[in-house]
């Protein structure tokens, strides 16, 4: 068997939510299919590069990488030229006569079975791939990519920057829409996305989890919660700027003592946090499970954004108690025991009692360990992947 895999990124090393999903995906795949033949082809640009040195020695020798550089920065005309032909900007940026060379190359050498695509942005070669293969397509879907868009829309007091993002919405989620009719199966791996789908006549959907591994942190730090995220990703931005602006403020009060450790990505970078009192920005720190064990409580303040989250999924993974926002909080049917808030002050009763009570802290741990062994196991999925496929 045959496989190949696009993404429209590295990854590797794992530096954001995406690359681990991406990497668990990777693992999955060896497990179901142990003895297919994978090609992994990824897009590198200058935000994301591509790193051969950090791909791990573990994969084993039936899978092998290679990357196309191409630049996605942005430009004001082209932006204009899509914008007056109410095409997707987004999808063009990842367009290259390089990749499609690659795949072409890739097409004509091997018969494939399958071409997994990692997030609609290597969509944007759908077309061309029709053509040159009969290899059943398979999208997996991290989110419901217009979604973010529009949400970040909504949150937005500027009129003319709102207007624009809900442009930018609109256009993404023809393509979204139409670039999943072209596939053959559609892996989400968020049950409320996949209801979505199916609500916009998207019937080759299925909910395919990203698989984790439980594993039990030992003691939790007193007077300390953390969040972790890739900047770059403005949901990640603008939910830790509205922690820190409207309810850290209210906790430093009840809990005079307290440190909010913020790493990640671009996290130095974020203008207004420097120097903030009792704030520390960590930068990218290259295990995120080192970080999550070592910090306390782990907050997630997301306000828009679609799909699971990851970093709260490693987070329950280590038995680490976790507070979420509704939106960091969707696609998780959570035990009852898991603090979801609604709005600032929910915010800050719950991680209040959080840090009050450690006995309490400890259960609220405990319960988000067992429902990641629960519901998220390697077996599972691996289980799963392999009953829809041959049903493809």
């Amino acid at each position: 068997m045959n496989l190949l895999i696009l993404s429209h990124k590295p990854p590797y090393p794992v530096v954001d939510g995406g690359c681990h999903a991406m990497d668990r995906f990777v693992r999955d795949l060896l497990k179901t299919f142990p003895v297919a033949k994978i090609q992994y082809v990824c897009i590198a640009t200058q935000k994301h590069p591509f790193k051969a040195n950090e791909i791990p020695r573990n994969l084993g020798a039936n899978i092998s990488f290679s990357s196309v550089e191409i630049s996605t920065r942005i430009n004001p005309l082209a932006a204009f030229k899509h914008l007056i032909q109410q095409k997707s900007y987004h999808i063009s940026r990842f367009k290259d006569n390089a990749i499609l060379n690659k795949i072409e190359a890739i097409t004509q050498t091997n018969q494939l079975d399958y071409i997994f695509f990692e997030s609609i942005f290597c969509g944007a070669y759908i077309d061309e791939i029709m053509s040159l293969s009969n290899a059943k397509r398979v999208l997996r879907a991290h989110n419901v990519e217009h979604l973010i868009w529009k949400r970040l829309a909504s949150n937005t007091r500027n009129p003319f920057k709102r207007w624009y993002l809900n442009h930018l919405s609109k256009t993404l989620k023809d393509f979204e829409l139409d670039f999943m009719s072209k596939n053959d199966h559609i892996f989400s791996i968020s049950p409320r996305d996949n209801d979505y789908f199916k609500q916009k006549g998207v019937p080759q959907t299925n909910y395919i989890p990203v698989s984790m591994k439980g594993e039990q942190t030992k003691d939790l730090k007193a007077n300390s919660i953390c969040f972790l995220g890739a900047y770059n990703w403005m949901p990640n931005k603008e939910g830790l700027l509205w922690f820190t602006n409207d309810v850290f403020p209210m906790l430093l009060k009840k809990h005079p003592a307290l440190i909010l450790h913020a790493a990640g990505s671009y996290s130095e970078e974020i203008k207004g946090l420097k120097n903030k009192k009792q704030i520390v920005l960590h930068g990218f720190v290259p295990s995120s499970k080192s970080f999550i064990s070592k910090h306390g409580i782990f907050i997630a303040p997301i306000l828009s954004g679609s799909g699971v989250k990851m970093k709260v999924l490693e987070a329950m993974s280590l038995g680490v108690p976790c507070v979420l926002s509704k939106h960091a909080a969707d696609g998780l049917n959570l035990p009852a025991l898991i603090p979801v808030c609604e709005n600032n002050q929910d915010f800050i009763e719950k991680v209040s009692l959080l840090l009050q009570d450690k006995d309490f802290a400890q259960r609220v741990g405990l319960e988000g360990l067992k429902y990641i062994k629960d519901n998220y196991a390697s077996g599972l999925v691996t289980a799963k992947i392999k009953e829809i496929l041959i049903k493809v």
